[in-house]
């Protein structure tokens, strides 16, 4: 994403550009002056954030010159105006962020975060009627500009759309549908995914006492009464989705090897035991790759522990980018990795296991001493047993097998 400041306060801009970069892998530029602005092509960027008060520069040259060509933009003030603000925010804006001091960005950060979060996930929304639907998707589209938006007029269209697009992670659905409405649309959501796996917001103009109680209890994350405020449905969706980011990174310490962030034995074993019945319902199959480094002892030794794990580093980075996304990689134990492959026949996986074996042996590893090390991985393949233990007992067996001559593939026949 390229980002561009538009901050007259100099010390404020390059603090801000520098606290972006520190956090995000997105390229900065900056304008302290709207001379300056005039000699940029702004569709050159991704997003805008700009103050509003600059000298020559005001409302109503930020709706001519930002909002009329359609730019993403975060406007930033120290000074709120209520009037201004009220003008500024019925324009197509992402939001409208009050200024804290030049060392604190948080607001914009967390604004970032989000965008930056949702910009990796789908929104969907669940309404009958096709003037609610229009009016929430022209919102979503203007405050999370770089989402992909799906619509469905029922929670039956709506569970269908769950299921193709695995990726939905926001849903805002109104009560009163016909079909399957709201509450049954939330009940059956909760059968499948947890409160932090898929965010339901319900909105309902019923009037009923107890509707908003009622369908929080059932699954939904957040109620909101229609009519509502637009700026209060964003404030919403973000605080939920700063919730849903919390739960990740804690979710990430618990499960991930702090190593090589692939998955821990413990939560592969969790994982890969829900995908093993799921196979088993679907009928489909799975496989699994046992993977040992050779001669690591040796490495240590030589090289010493810093360079091992440089190595277990690589050798990660080439499981991740070998598997597909339905795919699971983790560190077994040491120098020792699990794979299981989702929907993959058997004579499929040995096609991975020597894409794996093959990348490895052709790395070149360059330590701290400048020294170039190589180093080759054997590699066990089974989708045979009763269980997933059995079947990883089967793969370790073949593991052992491709130990006796290493840098070799052998596959469970």
């Amino acid at each position: 994403m390229k980002i561009l400041i538009i901050e007259d306060d100099k010390f404020y801009a390059k603090n801000l550009k520098k606290d972006i970069e520190k956090n995000f892998a997105f390229e900065v530029d900056l304008v302290n002056s709207k001379i300056e602005l005039e000699t940029k092509n702004l569709e050159n960027y991704d997003l805008i954030i700009s103050d509003i008060f600059m000298e020559q520069y005001d409302e109503i040259y930020i709706e001519e010159k930002l909002i009329k060509k359609h730019i993403p933009t975060m406007l930033i003030t120290a000074l709120p105006d209520r009037v201004i603000k009220e003008k500024l925010s019925k324009l197509n804006i992402i939001d409208f962020i009050i200024k804290t001091d030049s060392h604190h960005f948080t607001n914009i950060m967390d604004k970032l975060k989000i965008l930056y979060y949702l910009k990796k996930h789908s929104i969907l929304i669940v309404d009958d009627s096709k003037t609610a639907t229009l009016i929430n998707l022209k919102l979503i589209k203007k405050c999370y500009p770089f989402t992909e938006v799906l619509t469905a007029k029922d929670g039956v269209e709506g569970l269908e759309k769950i299921k193709e697009h695995k990726n939905i992670k926001l849903i805002l659905t109104d009560y009163e549908m016909p079909n399957m409405n709201g509450m049954e649309f939330i009940k059956n959501i909760r059968k499948t995914y947890d409160i932090d796996e898929k965010i339901i917001i319900a909105l309902s103009s019923v009037s009923e006492k107890y509707i908003s109680s009622t369908l929080l209890k059932v699954g939904a994350n957040d109620f909101l009464h229609k009519p509502f405020v637009e700026e209060e449905l964003m404030c919403r969706i973000d605080n939920n989705i700063k919730n849903a980011m919390l739960i990740d990174e804690i979710k990430d310490m618990a499960f991930k090897d702090v190593l090589t962030n692939l998955y821990n034995r413990r939560y592969f074993f969790d994982i890969a035991e829900k995908m093993y019945q799921t196979s088993k319902r679907e009928n489909k199959e799975i496989s699994i790759l046992m993977c040992d480094i050779d001669h690591f002892k040796k490495i240590n030794d030589t090289y010493g522990h810093q360079t091992g794990d440089l190595i277990i580093k690589n050798v990660a980075n080439v499981l991740i980018n070998s598997i597909r996304k339905n795919d699971i990689a983790a560190r077994y134990g040491g120098e020792e990795f699990v794979i299981l492959l989702y929907d993959c026949p058997i004579k499929f996986s040995l096609l991975v296991g020597e894409k794996i074996r093959k990348t490895i042996e052709n790395l070149e590893i360059i330590d701290e001493n400048n020294e170039k090390i190589k180093f080759t991985i054997s590699i066990g393949i089974s989708n045979r047993g009763d269980n997933l233990e059995d079947m990883i007992k089967h793969a370790d067996e073949m593991l052992y097998k491709a130990k006796e001559t290493r840098n070799k593939v052998v596959i469970d026949k």
